[in-house]
């Protein structure tokens, strides 16, 4: 019996490509184990979006190499600088880049010397390793924007949309399978359908059709660029039981100019306007967001007005990432690079106004009631739980609860908010 571990890196979209990674092993003479030192083989899935995911993937290869097992890496440093790491690497025993996926039941019946590896790479045939309880959608693949900053394109390719007849099927079997809470992601979701024939494909008919599903409690979705979120949208994620009032906006800057140089599609007056309507048809809207700092040619003024700009709208979560010069991208060739020293300085500055505005936010939650669904069971009748006010990746800070009452991962509560921090809350059950 050959056990087989995987680690996992970057975003939730890697997530999915790993735990449709680790179906394949779902085999005769295979085991998936949790434990790296009790395998044979460690697959580390790897991401190379920017330098620090790069710097994480390989210092999580070498790490593993304490372990003396045989070495499998995949994902997107691999499909970036595949030829440069088998030079480099040598006690790695097989990289596999993206564009391979499509051969990997050749690929591992060649590396294990098996020949039962007879399922293609298939996001709707995961192990799923968030819990039974909850699930990412992955609802397409690549991006088309090319903003300046951004190497996705070159990595996941184009943007192609999944089926959504296959997106609502796997869906219903994730409710029947016990799962309650479902996070709909892509690398621009709000663009869902736009390459499809289907003229009946977009986000708003597909978050329709999985609001129907028995059994789903929670729909969040994430990564929504800001051009595409229409009134109609804004009405259904209102009006909708299921739908968590969590809007994920990646913005990255509100210069315009800065907005320019990044080829983004916005303008600071777009911007605005969406967050007018917003906080008009959904005032309890929970708002996320990233930005950058330190993008070429981000002037001092430009970057006065972001810090004017987040205090005046008021993010609940917000991220800062100092700007990553990745080759191939637009803005590595601009001249006006500015100093690593500023745009650190820069993101430090902005996650202290942030923590302000997030204890202010956290503050006007104590008394609210949600229902929410547990996802860590503590000693003492503590509990980790989730609800609309947080995302499923860590990111958004802690909700504990305090009860009573005994229950385990996967419950569904009622709570009530009573004490508040810069990222977490505690509540207890009501």
């Amino acid at each position: 019996m050959i056990k087989v571990a995987l680690i996992s890196l970057g975003c939730a979209k890697n997530t999915v490509d790993s735990e449709a990674l680790l179906a394949l092993f779902k085999i005769k003479g295979f085991l998936i184990t949790t434990s790296l030192e009790d395998s044979d083989v460690i697959i580390i899935n790897t991401c190379g979006f920017i330098e620090p995911s790069k710097e994480e993937a390989i210092n999580t290869i070498l790490e593993c190499e304490k372990y003396h097992k045989k070495l499998i890496v995949t994902g997107c440093l691999v499909e970036r600088y595949k030829k440069q790491l088998e030079e480099e690497m040598p006690e790695v025993d097989l990289f596999i880049s993206l564009k391979e996926y499509e051969k990997l039941p050749q690929i591992l019946n060649g590396f294990f010397k098996e020949k039962g590896f007879d399922r293609d790479f298939d996001i709707f045939n995961r192990v799923i390793s968030t819990g039974s309880y909850t699930a990412y959608l992955k609802i397409s693949e690549g991006c088309d924007n090319f903003c300046a900053f951004c190497a996705i394109p070159f990595i996941r390719g184009r943007f192609h949309s999944y089926p959504m007849n296959d997106l609502i099927t796997y869906a219903k079997e994730l409710a029947k399978n016990g799962c309650k809470e479902l996070v709909v992601i892509s690398q621009d979701t709000v663009n869902y359908g736009k390459d499809l024939d289907d003229k009946n494909a977009n986000l708003l008919n597909l978050l329709k059709e999985l609001d129907k599903i028995d059994g789903i409690e929670f729909i969040r979705t994430l990564y929504m660029y800001p051009e595409g979120i229409s009134d109609e949208l804004l009405y259904f994620i209102r009006d909708s039981k299921k739908m968590t009032h969590y809007l994920d906006i990646p913005l990255q800057h509100c210069d315009d100019e800065v907005l320019k140089r990044m080829n983004r599609k916005d303008t600071k007056e777009t911007i605005l306007s969406l967050y007018k309507r917003i906080k008009n048809i959904i005032p309890d809207a929970i708002l996320r967001t990233t930005l950058i700092t330190g993008f070429p040619g981000e002037t001092e003024d430009a970057f006065n007005e972001l810090k004017d700009f987040i205090k005046h709208i008021e993010f609940n979560h917000l991220g800062v990432f100092p700007y990553s010069k990745e080759e191939g991208t637009k803005g590595s060739f601009y001249k006006d690079q500015i100093p690593e020293e500023i745009k650190n300085k820069r993101k430090d500055e902005i996650m202290e106004i942030q923590k302000g505005i997030s204890y202010k936010l956290n503050k006007a939650l104590i008394g609210k009631e949600t229902k929410a669904i547990i996802t860590k069971v503590n000693p003492n009748n503590e509990y980790e739980v989730r609800c609309g006010y947080n995302a499923p990746d860590d990111i958004d800070g802690s909700i504990i609860v305090k009860t009573n009452k005994t229950h385990q991962e996967g419950d569904i509560i009622k709570i009530k908010i009573t004490n508040a921090f810069v990222y977490d809350l505690l509540a207890k059950e009501i």
